[in-house]
């Protein structure tokens, strides 16, 4: 037999509550926000944070010299931009994005700075074959180089999701990095073309680059990639 409680109404009211603070500033739940002007006040506070979060990210990366500044401003990033998506929205931006950032930055540097090197050679070489050559030859290496430049933007696509979810030492992350891509190929794929796409309408319309063109690609990267390190945790718990 089944007992239902009656329950207390402050109960009810504090959770009504609870409920309104949670809904504030995240799509999770926002069928549940009466009225279009609540669902518009919403989605507002999103593009906010979004755009807040693109202009630490950047502030962190200028503030690391670019190749020790992009890993961990792109982990303290996507942890708040995880928070959206779960619900949660930092009510503090300022103070957990740069807490986040000094936590991460020696070992956030170590595993993304090999990546945007071979992004940078990969860029290099590329302009060097379509300046210097036209044969067969040089149409096989470039297409090559351009393979190996899409892995590793891939690579820079899984990093800061793998990072704001684990605690491994840098090494030990940089491998799992490194080889994710060739584990999840349909995951990778998806992360090169949403970086890429994206990045290329940035370049046509450097304004929204400038307020939205990191953040929007690492909160659709995190939504991909959190789905396959989803699977790979069940995996583990399972063996």
């Amino acid at each position: 037999m089944a007992v239902v409680a009656e329950r207390n109404p402050d109960d009810r009211r504090r959770e009504r509550d609870k409920a309104r603070m949670r809904l504030e500033g995240s799509p999770a739940d926002i069928s549940e926000v009466p009225g279009w002007t609540g669902r518009l006040m919403v989605w507002m506070r999103v593009v906010a944070h979004l755009v807040a979060i693109q202009l630490m990210m950047i502030a962190g990366t200028v503030l690391g010299l670019v190749i020790v500044g992009l890993g961990p401003a792109t982990v303290a990033g996507a942890g708040l931009l995880r928070r959206i998506v779960d619900g949660d929205p930092s009510d503090a931006l300022w103070g957990d994005f740069w807490r986040a950032y000094r936590a991460e930055l020696p070992r956030a540097a170590i595993v993304t700075a090999p990546f945007m090197g071979v992004i940078a050679l990969a860029w290099y070489e590329l302009l060097v074959l379509l300046a210097y050559g036209g044969d067969m030859v040089t149409t096989i290496l470039s297409g090559a180089v351009i393979a190996l430049g899409a892995y590793a933007v891939a690579c820079l696509g899984y990093a800061p999701h793998v990072l704001r979810r684990y605690e491994d030492p840098a090494v030990r992350t940089l491998r799992f990095v490194a080889v994710a891509p060739l584990l999840s190929p349909l995951t990778a794929l998806g992360c090169a073309i949403t970086v890429i796409a994206l990045t290329v309408i940035g370049i046509k319309f450097i304004p929204v680059m400038l307020l939205i063109g990191l953040s929007v690609p690492l909160l659709l990267t995190g939504l991909i990639v959190d789905r396959w390190l989803d699977k790979v945790d069940a995996r583990g718990a399972v063996a």
